[in-house]
């Protein structure tokens, strides 16, 4: 007999492991178990196995064992215990994010796909004439669904024991691909950077390209001389929308069909992704963020590109940075991690010129051409009562591209058709029911919906006994496509954004068309800003540029130069000259003059001297803490008792601060700023199991939260 500790795959033990018995000899760390808990049927992970002790209580059976084989390594059970420690978070919901859904600890994972197969028995049989050319028609084996279209009476044969059905795992079907680039001839900065980082070993490396530069070139050429040397590769990218061109650039270029890991993969392909990596099948990996935890065994380069994207941190519990997990990857299996961007973090780059990263500059593009860009004061067009959305500027310059047969990207950072609505009687705003936000029309479906938890509806609520007459206001993605048409009936005209990419593979079906040409204008939100590299788009046009300046967050300024330097760096990236227009009402602040000129250095040492007067990161870190109720005073009180218990010495306390509703529960925040942040973590721990024996309401912790909104 063996005892084990097994977690349960509910977090309300924390970390606590449930002890079991069994007399399976197949028992072993990481598998799943089947386990009761309080009469209830459970899934378990295994964390440790080893003779019996003797006990004062009873120990219990497993029921049984789930998995062959352990379903995570060692090194990613370890990043599950980091992360757990890191986040605040129990360990079995680190494992479950870890995990792909087919192999997570929980009951309501999904089963694995299983095909049925026809196999033959050897031996002597006495079998007609067709049904022998049947057997004839495949080698060993053949699926059962095949089997019937070719022959009806198969279960005729399994009678006769001249064939078996057996049942076998889904595998991913491998494509044949030829190789169709080739490794590019480098700039001299490109060979400076490649040369600089250093195979098989620990380091970090920021590359610091300005937007049609050429680091991708830089990482594929690296990532050649990693695969020569039998190791793996993991390229990472921020948006969904940016996988379809990277994909086929690696895939093209080492000619493999590699792995593809991301949210819009369905569980059976995210499973079958996972065991490709796992059986050594594949060494190259493209994915966005949850690809960090695939089960690689010999990583020989991580590729972080677009690094400064928000998207790399997760936006639920556990609340970690796909950055920390490559550090710790990269650790462990010593080998570079390469950031890139055009726009890096104030933080990633401040550690850059401090030396804990090693900076890389390419300062030139490849064409060395740089698109002219064009401030447009949106409050002239105002005056003179024109639209702030499309100036004659970008009207004509919109018409200029459609004759020259180039293309045009717009981007507008709100999707929808009105981005408000108001009670023509009253003027009243109209809010989500749920939600401290306003409601956003959408004239395709014909509804209002919340942005925030997804509400909708076709018929809003009677007031005094009668519809409201509502008035739009605002222009959405959906509306600005709409007065495209009307000013260019011409024109074929494509939208990217939350609502038509929903349907999967809907990123590649948008962006093939338009690098196809077969559509002039590209309308989007940030989603098209960033990565794109289509050699005919000769205009970039960002609508109210400077709506995201309007954010009561530190961070505001900083997204906003961002989001500028990106799209406009889509222009120009071809043999023809780019323009950029820029609509905003605020021409003279530093981000956006700043952006427009391409310099960063300048705009990161403003920004810089303004977080340390203000004493945000990077010279301090941040603790968020959110207390949730139905109740808007009992989240108060709740905050009010933690502070009560909470030593603050050597940090300061912010809060609490009520912020905004959403999905009809109050949330109540406080926060921790300070030098040390592995002291306020500690303190931290200290006042949770003091806290969470004098309140049920639970705390959602995240350690430098990338905004405060």
């Amino acid at each position: 007999m063996k005892y084990c500790d097994v977690l349960i795959e509910e977090s309300f033990l924390n970390n606590q492991a449930l002890t079991y018995a069994t007399f399976d000899d197949a028992i072993s760390f990481g598998k799943r178990v089947k386990v009761k808990v309080r009469g209830r049927d459970m899934i378990g992970f295994v964390t440790k196995v080893y003779e019996p002790i003797e006990m004062k209580f009873k120990v219990a059976m497993i029921e049984s064992i789930i998995d062959e084989e352990a379903v995570i390594n060692s090194e990613l059970y370890d990043i599950a215990k980091w992360m757990s420690m890191n986040t605040f978070t129990p360990l079995i919901r680190c494992l479950q994010t870890i995990l792909p859904n087919k192999l997570v600890p929980r009951s309501t994972s999904q089963s694995i796909k299983m095909i049925k197969y026809i196999k033959k028995i050897k031996g002597e049989f006495d079998l007609t004439t067709t049904q022998t050319k049947f057997i004839n028609s495949f080698d060993d084996m053949i699926t059962y669904t095949e089997a019937r279209k070719r022959y009806s009476g198969v279960k005729k044969l399994i009678e006769k024991n001249a064939v078996e059905m057996i049942e076998l795992e889904s595998q991913y079907a491998v494509q044949s691909i030829k190789q169709s680039s080739f490794d590019l001839e480098l700039t001299k900065d490109q060979e400076k950077a490649l040369n600089a980082i250093e195979s098989n070993k620990t380091n970090t490396y920021l590359l610091h390209g300005v937007t049609g530069s050429g680091k991708t070139e830089v990482y594929l050429q690296k990532a050649k001389e990693v695969l020569n040397s039998g190791r793996q590769v993991l390229i990472m990218v921020p948006e969904i929308a940016l996988t379809p061109q990277m994909i086929e650039r690696v895939s093209s270029r080492f000619a493999q069909d590699i792995a593809i890991f991301h949210s819009r993969l369905n569980e059976q392909e995210k499973y079958e992704q996972y065991k490709r990596l796992k059986n050594k099948e594949i060494s190259v990996v493209v994915g966005t963020r949850s690809s960090v935890f695939m089960p690689f065994d010999n990583l020989g380069l991580i590729v972080i590109d677009e690094e400064h994207d928000h998207s790399y941190k997760q936006s639920v519990s556990p609340y970690y940075h796909a950055l920390d997990i490559a550090l710790q990857r990269s650790m462990t299996h010593n080998c570079p991690l390469v950031l890139g961007s055009a726009s890096p973090s104030l933080e990633s780059y401040a550690r850059a010129v401090k030396g804990n990263y090693q900076l890389l500059e390419l300062n030139d593009r490849i064409n060395h051409s740089f698109p002219k860009v064009t401030l447009i004061d949106t409050r002239e067009a105002l005056m003179s009562g024109e639209s702030q959305y499309l100036t004659p500027q970008l009207i004509e310059a919109i018409s200029l591209r459609l004759e020259a047969k180039q293309q045009i990207i717009l981007l507008l950072n709100r999707r929808g058709y009105h981005t408000l609505l108001k009670n023509a009687k009253t003027d009243e705003i109209l809010m989500c029911p749920h939600c401290d936000v306003s409601l956003t029309y959408h004239k395709r479906v014909q509804e209002v919906r919340c942005h925030i938890c997804g509400y909708g509806t076709k018929q809003l609520p009677k007031i005094d006994g009668e519809y409201p007459k509502i008035v739009g206001m605002g222009v959405g993605t959906q509306r600005l496509c709409e007065i495209l048409e009307s000013k260019f009936p011409e024109a074929k005209i494509s939208r990217m954004d939350a609502d038509t990419t929903q349907k999967k593979g809907s990123h590649q079906k948008i962006l093939e068309s338009f690098i196809n040409h077969e559509s002039d204008i590209l309308v989007g939100t940030q989603m098209i800003a960033k990565g794109l590299d289509i050699e005919n788009v000769t205009l970039v046009g960002v609508i109210n540029a400077d709506a995201s300046l309007s954010h009561m967050d530190y961070r505001a300024v900083e997204t906003t130069f961002s989001l500028l330097l990106q799209a406009a760096g889509r222009s120009g990236r071809g043999a023809q000259l780019g323009e950029v227009m820029i609509q905003t009402e605020n021409p003279n602040h530093y981000a956006i003059t700043y952006a427009s000129k391409h310099e960063y250095r300048p705009f990161f040492m403003q920004e810089m001297n303004y977080r340390k007067t203000a004493s945000y990161p990077p010279y301090s870190y941040l603790i968020s803490l959110i207390f949730r109720d139905l109740d808007e005073s009992k989240a108060f009180s709740a905050a009010d008792s933690f502070l009560e218990i909470l030593d603050s010495n050597g940090f300061q306390v912010i809060g609490p601060t009520m912020l905004r509703k959403m999905n009809r529960m109050h949330h109540v925040r406080i926060i921790f700023k300070g030098k040390d942040l592995e002291c306020m973590k500690q303190r931290l721990r200290d006042t949770l199991v003091l806290y969470q024996n004098i309140s049920r309401i639970g705390v959602v912790v995240d350690v430098n939260p990338l905004t405060l909104e």
